[in-house]
């Protein structure tokens, strides 16, 4: 018996592009990758546009702006919110180059007008912070070098005598608010101290070795000779100024010697007075190598091999 064929029945347009798409992702990873590009891409531009948005609104920044009265300032702000505007719209309709030039413009508007009108108060409060930490360093140098009065040269004393007054000077200055005054004047007490340091350690007259009748007192010492190696690690950074790569390493011995510290103290507060003494001077060590690499040898206590 001869079967009739059954007619031809053309499929669906939605499945024949569903085919065709599928070709196409089979044939190639470009359209794949191209679309998690362009979602990275717009991921990105939202994230500028979400802090223009917050930079333009109604902002501590934007209101002191505003009240400044500053009229560049003003326009700068006005063109930020105008290009901000014309990137969400590019975003909308996909054209993601245009997007990103015109939020990157609105973001430059806006770090312009920041400038041109500064937070004062935050300034302040910066160097109210950083006074109050180079007050401490500065501090805990003058009280290593008093420690030492009896092995230092005339030269030494008058400098440490020098830094004194300034560091006096500068608890006064930032007393009365003049933080950047003070700043200034504990970098000079520094320079000296440092100097001094310097030429301690080139004439081989500072003494760095443990001298204790009791485990108590050497914990005192070298806890005493950790701190003042330590705060001269930035010093030494600033001032000669290591390649990256041992900048690098300066900052890796002075994390483990911060992490043998806080170990150190540990086992000092639970009573493990001897282990916690071998921690100390092994932190150090630590610090000084950070100052070796940063350029400058300090000499090593005795009992503790470099």
């Amino acid at each position: 018996m001869r079967q009739t064929a059954r007619p031809h029945r053309p499929r669906s347009g939605w499945g024949w592009q569903r085919m065709a798409a599928a070709c196409l992702l089979a044939a190639s990873g470009v359209l794949p990758a191209q679309a998690q590009e362009d979602a990275a891409q717009r991921a990105q531009l939202e994230q500028k546009l979400r802090l223009a948005a917050m930079l333009i609104a109604d902002s501590p920044t934007a209101q002191r702006i505003v009240a400044s009265g500053h009229a560049e300032a003003r326009a700068h702000l006005e063109e930020g919110r105008a290009h901000h505007a014309q990137a969400a719209e590019l975003l909308a309709r996909g054209e993601l180059a245009a997007a990103r030039k015109a939020i990157d413009d609105a973001l430059k508007h806006l770090g312009s007008a920041r400038r041109l009108v500064p937070d004062h108060a935050a300034r302040q409060a910066q160097l109210q912070r950083r006074h109050a930490e180079l007050q401490a360093s500065t501090e805990r140098l003058v009280d290593a070098w008093r420690g030492r009065q009896a092995d230092l040269s005339a030269q030494d004393s008058a400098d440490l005598a020098s830094a004194a007054d300034l560091l006096a000077g500068a608890r006064q200055q930032g007393s009365q608010g003049r933080h950047e005054e003070a700043i200034a004047t504990l970098s000079r007490a520094e320079k000296l101290l440092l100097a001094g340091y310097y030429r301690g350690v080139q004439n081989a007259t500072l003494d760095y070795t443990q001298r204790a009748g009791t485990p108590a007192e050497a914990w005192t010492l070298a806890l005493t000779q950790y701190h003042a190696l330590a705060d001269l690690v930035p010093l030494a950074v600033r001032d000669l100024k290591p390649a990256p790569a041992a900048l690098a390493l300066v900052e890796r011995y002075g994390a483990a010697a911060s992490a043998l510290l806080g170990q150190a103290q540990q086992r000092h507060q639970a009573g493990d007075l001897d282990q916690a003494l071998a921690d100390l001077r092994l932190a150090v060590l630590q610090i000084q190598r950070a100052l070796s690499t940063a350029g400058l040898a300090t000499p090593a206590p005795t009992g503790i091999s470099p």
